[in-house]
């Protein structure tokens, strides 16, 4: 049986996050190229973060290995990491909608 396409990035070693290369229904996988897989929590939009550990309240979202927001509740394992549970560091949610 084929192995399934790769659908989830992960920028740096360190990163506590992969980012969807596309849609990730709920229940399913999102895995690497290199073969790590989780399963989605929930659905993870394309271009969107999921968590890749459980990560606690106030603990930092690090992409590429750059803090890039703080946690404002726990992150559980394959949850989707966006403006509902995260803090940007550099713009204001309520206005910019980045992270």
């Amino acid at each position: 049986m084929a192995e399934a396409a790769a659908n989830m990035v992960i920028l740096a070693p360190n990163d506590n996050v992969g980012i969807a290369l596309r849609d990730i229904a709920a229940g399913s996988l999102a895995r690497t190229i290199a073969g790590r897989a989780l399963e989605a929590g929930e659905a993870i939009p394309q271009g969107h973060k999921i968590a890749l550990a459980d990560i606690a309240r106030g603990a930092l979202i690090l992409r590429f290995g750059v803090p890039v927001a703080v946690t404002r509740a726990d992150i559980p394992m394959g949850r989707l990491v966006h403006v509902h549970n995260v803090a940007s560091r550099y713009l204001n949610n309520d206005e910019d909608h980045y992270e």
